[in-house]
């Protein structure tokens, strides 16, 4: 009876801590070949950071094949490839815009953002191209952290892209920290998940 008693009291305070309000840190960094997505919590004064396996694209025979053929090329990072990234992510909002619109309208009414950090590195195989590159970087983020400001009235906001002249690199890094009750962040979590699993895929970011 006590044995119950106690599983019980403990089921009750999981219960209530899922409702209590929580800060909640997302952050995304794309380096190379490498990436990582990690959401760090704070429960009750407790730091907990959770690594989120990010699904990678499946490839045929073929693909694999014309993959290793072409290792050189995929490896510099040159205007048409940047184009292609840009292309990347037209396509995947187009394909997931209705998701998006989901999760924002979630965000929106259970998730207040304290802060936010957008920072881009890159460099193209072309010097002038780069140059061309971050007007279009500049103005694209510019405008994607404006929108998110706007809908959710960001306290502090850090935006910076980075050209390199000296040589080919694609570094993105994105951190956010929210305030939120933990019972949201499983549905937003997996809905989020799901479209940037698609973005990295439409990108094509190896």
């Amino acid at each position: 009876m006590i044995i119950f008693a106690i599983l019980a009291l403990i089921l009750l305070l999981i219960l209530a801590l899922l409702f209590f309000k929580m800060q909640a840190g997302i952050e995304y960094l794309h380096s190379g070949k490498e990436q990582k997505l990690i959401v760090h919590l704070r429960l009750l004064g407790i730091p907990i950071k959770i690594r989120i396996p990010l699904s990678s694209k499946k490839k045929t025979k073929k693909e694999v094949k014309k993959s290793e053929n072409n290792t050189q090329s995929k490896k510099k990072l040159t205007f048409s490839r940047f184009k292609k990234i840009c292309s990347g992510i037209y396509s995947a909002y187009s394909e997931s815009k209705n998701d998006i619109k989901e999760v924002l309208s979630d965000l929106r009414q259970k998730i207040e953002f304290k802060t936010v950090d957008f920072k881009v590195h890159f460099g193209l195989s072309d010097a002038a191209k780069t140059g061309i590159a971050t007007g279009a970087a500049w103005t694209s983020s510019s405008c994607l952290v404006s929108v998110i400001n706007q809908m959710f009235g960001i306290k502090k906001i850090d935006l910076n892209v980075t050209p390199d002249f000296n040589r080919e690199c694609f570094n993105l890094y994105i951190k956010s920290i929210l305030i939120l009750r933990p019972v949201h962040i499983i549905s937003i979590g997996f809905k989020a998940l799901k479209i940037v699993n698609l973005f990295i895929e439409r990108m094509d970011l190896e």
